[in-house]
């Protein structure tokens, strides 16, 4: 942890000693400096995933120097119900923090708690065009846009351009699996295909197509709709992928998915933007595409969670509030991979290494299913989760799907009871 903490500062001083030179010039210092102040003002920030404490130094550092008068300062919050403990501080103890980070599992929670300030100072920037429809969705609650992107999450497919070619579906890995052959050339490949049969995050892109959770905003807690028989042809299809690859449940995780492609000895994976970093960072030459499809005939689509920045209502300075959610959402997004790990929201950042996966990855989670944001819903993928389980286990499709929507109905109906 030392070390890497010694890297990330390395990596901040790099780029202040690089900014320095930009001077007025820097256009990401726009907001900061348009600020019309009448002295020295602090900005709170709270945050509850210590990933982002680099990243949010660097920005706090960058601000400081366009604005001298803006002091950021930040706190990681280390709570298990971080949203009512922002409530509670803001509302009953008169220290609410100005801005705090936000999954967009949680915004109607956060709405509900009065705790969101809506984004309207740069619509020229919170946008379709820039962010993504995804993102749009997901910061967004009841025709309002609330939240700030800053780094999204999603499950994709991974091959390595050295040896493999992109794929639709898993029809067409099987077949590659079958009757590849080790040659000189690809002697350091030792697996074809391995992927995190577990997780419920990664695989919810199997069926993602055919199963609405919370109607078209993924906000409506009376609307959940399945596609029973294409469900059914997807779950026929990945309960044969345990013979077909031979992979138990709990044997592979996404880090070892990620460690075997980064060492050059597996063609194809299923990870998510949150492990995409690492692999930027190794030497594969890697493609892009959607997670694979059960089928010739069938779809899918991946699932997808957006953390923000909110500005907190009962801030003191809400113009320098949304200035700095711009810095960190916006202006300083392209620094957000190197510093944090993390995959940025913003999708029309130009880069210079793999820019057609990460336009591809863009893609994938702009066109992605929004993670569904009304309270109550875990319920619903905790039950698909099991269903996933059961069929890979063994247990029948009728009966594994029969379970699931009999439970889901029971579920939806306590629900819209409340």
């Amino acid at each position: 942890m030392k070390l890497r903490r010694f890297i990330s500062m390395m990596l901040i001083v790099t780029m202040l000693t690089v900014f320095a030179g930009c001077g007025a010039k820097d256009e990401r210092t726009q907001a900061a400096r348009s600020l019309n102040l009448d002295g020295p003002i602090t900005i709170n920030i709270w945050y509850n995933d210590s990933s982002y404490e680099s990243y949010l130094e660097f920005v706090a550092k960058q601000f400081k120097q366009a604005n001298e008068l803006v002091t950021i300062q930040l706190r990681y919050i280390e709570e298990e119900s971080y949203v009512n403990y922002v409530y509670d501080e803001s509302v009953r103890n008169n220290n609410a923090c100005d801005i705090y980070f936000l999954t967009s599992e949680e915004i109607e929670k956060a709405y509900l708690c009065g705790l969101m300030s809506e984004n309207d100072l740069y619509p020229d920037i919170y946008n379709e065009d820039v962010y993504g429809k995804a993102a749009m969705n997901a910061c967004s609650y009841k025709g309002k846009l609330y939240g700030y992107p800053v780094s999204f999450n999603a499950s994709f497919l991974l091959y390595n351009m050295k040896y493999a070619k992109p794929v639709s579906n898993i029809n067409e890995i099987q077949e590659i699996s079958d009757n590849y052959q080790i040659t000189d050339e690809n002697q350091d490949v030792t697996m074809v295909f391995t992927w995190d049969p577990d997780s419920m995050f990664i695989n919810y892109a199997a069926v993602g197509a055919y199963m609405n959770v919370g109607g078209e905003n993924s906000e409506d807690s009376s609307s959940v709709s399945m596609d029973e028989d294409n469900i059914k042809k997807m779950l026929t299809k990945y309960s044969q992928l345990k013979s077909a690859f031979n992979i138990e449940r709990g044997e592979v995780s996404v880090d070892d998915c990620v460690e075997r492609f980064t060492s050059g000895g597996l063609l194809y994976t299923v990870i998510d933007a949150d492990s995409i970093a690492k692999v930027d960072a190794s030497d594969v030459n890697f493609g892009v595409c959607p997670y694979p499809a059960m089928g010739d005939d069938l779809e899918s689509r991946t699932l997808s969670v957006t953390t923000m920045a909110v500005v907190n209502p009962y801030t003191k300075h809400v113009d320098a509030s949304k200035a700095v959610a711009r810095a960190i959402s916006y202006d300083y997004a392209d620094y957000l991979e190197g510093t944090a790990g993390k995959s940025c929201a913003r999708g029309d950042i130009k880069v210079k290494k793999n820019s057609e996966s990460y336009n591809k990855i863009h893609q994938i989670y702009s066109d992605s299913v929004v993670k569904a944001k009304y309270i109550g819903v875990g319920e619903v993928y905790m039950r698909y989760e099991i269903m996933l389980h059961q069929v890979y286990d063994g247990t029948s499709v009728d009966s594994a799907y029969s379970t699931f929507a009999t439970t889901i109905d029971k579920v939806q109906n306590a629900t819209t009871q409340q």
